[in-house]
C-alpha cells in the first residue's frame, strides 16, 4: 500500500517524544513512530472490545437453551417484530 502525506499537530512534550523515539534508534523516522503509536492503539481498543464483549457473554443467562426455551425466543421475536410492523403503520 503506498505511503501518502498527512500533516498533524503535535504538543511539544509530543513533538519531544516523538524525535527522542527517532534518536533512539529504535524507530527510522517519525512515520514509523506513529505507525507504531496506531498498531498499539488497534491493540488497546481491541482488547476493550473483547473485554466488553466477555462482559457482555458473561451476564447472558447461562441456562441450556432447550426447545422449550428456544420457542419462547422465537415467540418473544415474533411480537417484537409485529409491534414494529403495526407502529410503522400506524
Amino acid at each position: 500500500m503506498a505511503a501518502t502525506t498527512m500533516t498533524v499537530s503535535l504538543t511539544p512534550q509530543q513533538r519531544a517524544a516523538v524525535e527522542q523515539r527517532v534518536r533512539s534508534g529504535r524507530y527510522g523516522n517519525a512515520s514509523d513512530v506513529v505507525r507504531a503509536g496506531l498498531r498499539a492503539l488497534d491493540r488497546e481498543e481491541a482488547r476493550e472490545i473483547w473485554r466488553e464483549w466477555q462482559e457482555a457473554k458473561a451476564s447472558l443467562p447461562q441456562d441450556p437453551l432447550t426447545p422449550a426455551v428456544e420457542q419462547e425466543v422465537v415467540s418473544l421475536i415474533k411480537l417484537a417484530r409485529r409491534a414494529v410492523r403495526r407502529k410503522g403503520h400506524g
